[in-house]
């Protein structure tokens, strides 16, 4: 019977102490200051690959994730996401993302500047200090 009771006053004991899991959840308590970067993945952006006569040749399928310095910036940029994601298909549907050898694949640098430079024009001081591309896959 004493184990019993020992056994119950143990579990009520724990059921009374906080879980210290519980307290740590995923908004940050007030006054804690988040540190950056703080990332926006996009959802995957179609891109057209070309023949020389113009023609679509096969479709490439990336993901890329904004990268932002503040916490304001990325928020204020969730509302504006599809004049983003407006600029970057027409910016990736009139000029390749490939080398000009071909042979070399997609030239993430050079891709990387001009999404960027999207970027900047449509969200003026609340874009992204980078643009990781996370993701290229070949459709069809």
């Amino acid at each position: 019977m004493s184990g019993l009771l020992l056994a119950t006053c143990v579990l009520l004991a724990l059921a009374l102490v906080p879980d210290a899991r519980a307290s740590s959840s995923a908004e940050p308590e007030e006054g804690v200051v988040e540190e950056g970067p703080f990332y926006l993945e996009l959802k995957p952006l179609s891109v057209p690959i070309r023949r020389k006569n113009g023609d679509i040749r096969y479709y490439m399928f990336m993901t890329v994730s904004l990268e932002f310095d503040e916490k304001e910036k990325k928020d204020g940029t969730r509302k504006l996401i599809p004049r983003v994601r407006d600029a970057f298909l027409k910016d990736l549907s009139g000029r390749t993302v490939l080398y000009k050898d071909k042979t070399r694949g997609v030239d993430y640098d050079r891709l990387k500047k001009r999404l960027l430079t999207q970027a900047n024009q449509v969200l003026g001081k609340k874009a992204p200090s980078d643009i990781l591309v996370v993701k290229v896959f070949k459709g069809n």
